[in-house]
């Protein structure tokens, strides 16, 4: 028997984002806040050099040692400096959604300190020397601010008398893009639309959100590409607006994107659309049955249609945690940290086909959707009832 990677033995194989838990979760996976900080008489990390680099992340693991048995601190933390791990193991983190791909794309002083379901971290010299992070499941932005501010107010407590964090009376939080100014809060939640796009009605969707001063963009944040239907909302302003405003705005536009994606559902029934989407559910379903290859791209897309015929009571059999589980267990970097070797695309796509026709193979198709006619009012049902597992 293999000895488990040192990244994956740090972390619980199923985040705390990937459960049940949290309100409009048939539509809102998940819930990300984020706070921007940095310690002031060092650089921003895109002009410092290695070696305060290095010092800023020295001086942030003592910081989250300290505070670990304070209120609101990360008592549990695994602290994870980039330069201890291969480049599969960093990527995986971008697979989990913990960070981004400038984060782990240099080694020397970036690392990341979070808890082993990854609902609190800390990400050390990405594009600020501290960002800290909460990520929960559902539509549960109020927690995960709650979360993060209270590690906010220990890891501030602890700079304090040690320097001090940058902060400006007029501007608020400094930052590394003047963007992220001022409160420097990130508030953004993962939103699974894929009504929205077949019914054409998606780019109406982002110019709403748009009007709104929020983005809506690809799963893995600004310029990233559309995989599955996933689309991740969140504010673009930060300066000149409290936090609680924020919070609500993104709250608020989320529940009303979740409205339009079951409008769409129950559009999906009607003679326009109901052949082209059980047709399109259908061939996923034989896809992630049978296929003996299947490519990260496909095998997401699949799973996302097979997730809307079971949000439609079309499907039964794949729970909305083995769905929000499998999306990661299929990437390319974590499919090799669970093998714990470097693996070539073409042996990721026999595994990744492996991995997903045990799961698929207990899924069954329900008479609703083989029938001729399937009835709209389970729809219906399924849009007033998103608690359901």
């Amino acid at each position: 028997m293999t000895t488990p990677p040192l990244l994956l033995s740090c972390f619980e194989r199923t985040a705390k984002w990937m459960r049940r838990g949290g309100r409009e979760n048939d539509i809102v996976l998940s819930s990300r806040v984020r706070l921007a900080r940095n310690l002031r008489r060092y650089e921003f990390p895109h002009r410092a050099t290695p070696a305060d680099l290095l010092a800023v992340r020295h001086r942030v693991w003592r910081a989250v040692h300290a505070t670990g048995g304070q209120s609101g601190g990360l008592s549990d933390a695994r602290l994870l400096p980039f330069e201890e791990f291969t480049g599969w193991e960093r990527q995986s983190l971008i697979d989990r959604y913990v960070t981004s791909r400038e984060h782990i794309d240099e080694e020397i002083g970036r690392g990341v300190a979070a808890s082993s379901d990854v609902s609190l971290a800390v990400l050390v010299n990405e594009e600020d020397h501290v960002r800290l992070q909460s990520l929960l499941p559902g539509l549960q932005l109020d927690a995960a601010y709650h979360a993060v501010d209270r590690l906010d107010d220990a890891l501030e407590g602890f700079f304090d008398t040690r320097g001090g964090l940058a902060y400006s009376e007029t501007f608020g939080y400094l930052t590394a893009c003047p963007t992220n100014a001022g409160t420097a809060l990130r508030a953004g939640v993962m939103l699974h639309l894929p009504a929205l796009e077949i019914v054409g009605k998606i780019e109406r969707a982002r110019k709403w959100a748009e009007d709104k001063g929020l983005a809506l963009r690809g799963s893995f944040g600004e310029s990233s590409k559309v995989w599955g239907h996933l689309h991740q909302l969140s504010n673009q302003v930060t300066l000149g607006v409290d936090e609680a405003e924020v919070l609500l705005d993104v709250e608020n536009a989320a529940r009303e994107l979740c409205a339009m994606e079951r409008r769409a559902r129950t559009a999906l029934t009607n003679a326009k659309w109901s052949d082209e989407v059980r047709d399109r559910i259908g061939r996923a379903y034989g896809t992630l049955r049978y296929a003996r290859r299947s490519g990260c791209r496909e095998a997401t897309d699949c799973l996302s249609l097979l997730r809307l015929g079971h949000e439609m009571n079309w499907v039964k059999g794949l729970t909305r945690q083995r769905f929000n589980e499998l999306l990661v267990w299929i990437r390319p970097a974590y499919l090799q940290v669970l093998h714990g070797r470097s693996v070539g695309s073409a042996e990721r796509d026999l595994l990744r086909a492996d991995l997903l026709r045990p799961h698929i193979a207990r899924v069954r198709l329900e008479a609703a959707f083989t029938a001729d006619n399937p009835a709209p009012d389970a729809v219906a049902a399924s849009a007033s009832s998103p608690e359901k597992n």
